[in-house]
């Protein structure tokens, strides 16, 4: 693909952030200096160009974390790096609202304003920063911070949320919940860094009997295996490998589970169609992202029990015979 793209040149800081995601440029096709010789007859595309496509996103991260905001030439640099059309790039950039494509101060408060956290005084603690720090996106009164409204940040479960992230060289990002003004007030001074461990109070039902997917969560360590073990784990695993995979998906027939991406297709027949797919390999990919504002349950269930996480998808990849998950 031939990319005609005009403007500034980035900056040595856009392309250095860039380059340690996708390592240094291999041509003048690629960002890199212009070689006349071999540059001038022949340049790599096709797969090997759109099999680098999903680094699109973590490079955008790279030059936001380094700079603060993705400026036009970064996206140039990136879309050459890449082989992405410069249009492709900037969808990208401008549909996710934690990414910035203008100019802002290097250290950012999002406060999430979404359901949950309106609920628990989200819009009081917006008016509480805006009397503060001044109007929402506006530099501070030291011109290195501000603030901003951001939609669902996925702890809805411990409202209301906050998220400050500060770029330069050592880019951090600090998340708080619940949170207050004086709360963000202390994260977002000077020389503060680190992941600040946001409130981790138990379930409701923590304990309860006769829980499924929350049985373990607030009971186990999640990060110990033995732990896990000890509390039932990869007990369902050892019963699915001896009854064999056309009994698991039989079984998983007969619940009567359904997708849970809106559609309610039965997870049955979804597993029976992959598993009777002659073509190979079969590949298992865990969607956990959640979209849907006030939608929290895979982050707990990945946070408080994710080997519980790591089973379902063996006994899964079992049934439909996939060799990648």
């Amino acid at each position: 693909m031939d990319l005609h793209i005009i403007g500034p040149l980035a900056t040595p800081a856009e392309r250095a952030a860039v380059d340690a995601v996708l390592g240094p440029a291999e041509s003048g096709w690629r960002g890199g200096p212009r070689d006349s010789g071999s540059d001038g007859h022949a340049t790599h595309g096709g797969h090997a160009a759109r099999s680098r496509r999903d680094l699109l996103i973590p490079a955008l991260h790279a030059v936001q974390a380094r700079i603060g905001w993705i400026s036009q030439p970064a996206l140039n640099y990136v879309s050459r790096r890449l082989t992405v059309p410069p249009a492709d790039a900037w969808g990208v950039a401008t549909f996710y609202a934690l990414f910035a494509t203008a100019p802002r101060p290097p250290v950012v408060a999002h406060v999430c304003d979404d359901l949950a956290c309106r609920l628990a005084g989200s819009d009081e603690l917006c008016a509480d920063l805006e009397r503060t720090m001044g109007a929402e996106g506006e530099p501070g009164p030291d011109g290195e911070r501000t603030w901003l409204r951001s939609p669902c940040l996925g702890l809805c479960d411990q409202a209301p949320a906050a998220m400050i992230t500060t770029a330069g060289t050592e880019p951090d990002t600090i998340v708080a919940a619940p949170v207050d003004m004086a709360g963000i007030a202390a994260r977002i001074g000077p020389g503060v860094q680190g992941w600040t461990s946001y409130g981790d109070p138990p379930i409701p039902q923590a304990g309860q009997p006769g829980l499924r997917l929350l049985a373990r969560i607030g009971v186990v360590e999640p990060t110990s295996l033995d732990d896990y073990r000890a509390n039932g784990g990869f007990q369902a695993l050892a019963r699915a490998r001896a009854i064999g995979s056309r009994r698991i998906i039989d079984e998983v027939t007969a619940a009567n589970l359904v997708g849970r991406g809106g559609a309610a297709f039965p997870t049955g027949r979804k597993w029976a169609a992959v598993a009777d797919q002659p073509a190979r390999p079969h590949y298992l990919v865990c969607n956990a992202d959640e979209s849907e504002p006030g939608t929290f349950k895979d982050r707990v269930l990945m946070e408080g029990d994710p080997f519980a996480v790591v089973e379902a998808m063996a006994i899964e990849a079992f049934a439909v015979g996939a060799e990648k998950a």
